[in-house]
């Protein structure tokens, strides 16, 4: 879902909805693909960069510190995918990479 309000940015859009229907940090995705993104993709929730970002964007996404707490065995838990798909074949890649999304398999 794509939602931004006229009065606010993306990120404050985005925690408006989420804290609306009662999603945690860990079940929301904001996904981007340009410099503009930054500040939503820089919150508390998970974000998948695409694979045709603008490059600024991904040395943006290589500074940013990607671990959001060690997981059950202790590794970091990442917070940020940067995908090799591009457009939504990236944000399906990145949403699969956090386990949202089961293995695809072709309609018989």
């Amino acid at each position: 879902v794509d939602v931004v309000s006229d009065c606010a940015g993306k990120l404050e859009s985005l925690e408006y909805v989420r804290q609306s229907v009662g999603v945690s940090h860990g079940r929301c995705v904001a996904c981007g693909d340009s410099g503009n993104d930054t500040l939503m993709l820089g919150g508390e929730n998970r974000a998948i960069i695409v694979g045709n970002a603008q490059p600024a964007l991904m040395d943006w996404a290589t500074a940013q510190d990607n671990c959001d707490g060690p997981d059950a065995a202790g590794r970091c838990e990442r917070r940020m995918y940067l995908a090799k798909d591009r457009e939504a074949k990236g944000i399906l890649e990145g949403l699969k990479a956090f386990g949202f999304l089961g293995p695809f398999t072709e309609p018989a």
